[in-house]
């Protein structure tokens, strides 16, 4: 092991990682620090070559979460750490941070042991607007589909869509589409070693089943307002409290990113919380690669 190197995980479907990485792997090499690019699922790989890894980009675990965990638990040193991990691969911990006050947007949680028909299925969507169909276990908007509920084609699909998800052994989220995100937009806030790094806006991302799964999504930096701070800093808050009553580590993850949405009320609800690989939006500044090097080299004195 160098004492100079820290591996960052990668996957053989992003072998390079995000945009942004490789002004990561710069700005590391700028301090001393050697980056080790590996893949996660590379059965050869050496995690012992570094101080610890950092996990950058894994898309590819929603297709196999069990195997995804026994390589994370099986790495000397992992950051964010595989019990932190395993909390955050499966959408549930939505339902158990809304129990702890968390605004999430309103959930019908469907599970695949409860034995629904296509009926009983039928009846948990929405009678009006739009709504969207997702799998408990997601990366980057994969298995997601938006419906309509007035249309008898669209439930239809939908229900086709949560039946399958439902015979695969995944739970389903059913969930009403925030018109918000076309009007405002989707906010992510990012997080280093508990301190606010920067925060983007997102252009909506979610379109009908038909469509492209991963349309483009344009991201533009900007300040985060007083009010999205006070919200993103009272979900951290929520997070490491969760995380100190049901973890053996430290409460303070390497980096967090929090997505939230208006409510259309006048306050927001808490769509999804980023402790595994997801896009931390390195690409969008430079301030977010120069904090994400500056904390990854804090764990080294840590």
């Amino acid at each position: 092991m160098s004492d100079n190197k820290v591996i960052l995980v990668m996957s053989s479907d992003t072998p390079k990682g995000l945009a942004g990485d490789e002004d990561l792997c710069d700005a590391l090499r700028g301090h001393g620090i050697e980056p080790v690019l590996r893949n996660w699922d590379d059965p050869s790989a050496d995690w012992s070559e570094g101080r610890f890894a950092v996990l950058r980009s894994a898309p590819n675990y929603a297709h196999c979460r069990d195997e995804f965990l026994r390589w994370a638990r099986s790495v000397p040193k992992l950051v964010n750490p595989p019990d932190i991990l395993e909390w955050n691969t499966d959408k549930h911990y939505l339902r158990e941070l809304e129990k702890l006050g968390m605004p999430i947007i309103p959930t019908t949680w469907l599970e695949p042991n409860s034995g629904l028909t296509k009926h009983q299925v039928h009846t948990r969507f929405p009678a009006y607007g739009d709504f969207v169909v997702k799998p408990t276990v997601s990366s980057g908007g994969r298995g997601v589909g938006r419906y309509t509920s007035t249309s008898a084609t669209s439930r239809m699909e939908a229900i086709d869509h949560a039946m399958t998800l439902l015979s695969e052994g995944s739970g389903v989220m059913i969930q009403r589409y925030m018109e918000e995100i076309e009007t405002h937009g989707e906010v992510s806030i990012v997080y280093y070693n508990g301190v606010i790094s920067h925060t983007v806006q997102k252009t909506p991302m979610l379109h009908s089943a038909s469509d492209d799964p991963e349309p483009e999504e344009i991201v533009t930096a900007r300040y985060s307002t007083q009010e999205e701070w006070g919200w993103g800093e009272q979900v951290r808050r929520y997070i490491h409290d969760y995380i100190k009553l049901t973890s053996q580590h430290d409460t303070q993850v390497l980096y967090d990113r929090i997505d939230l949405v208006a409510d259309g009320k006048g306050s927001y609800y808490v769509m999804e919380i980023g402790l595994v690989e997801g896009n931390l939006y390195l690409d969008s500044s430079r301030e977010a690669v120069d904090h994400f090097a500056d904390a990854i080299i804090q764990r080294f004195y840590w």
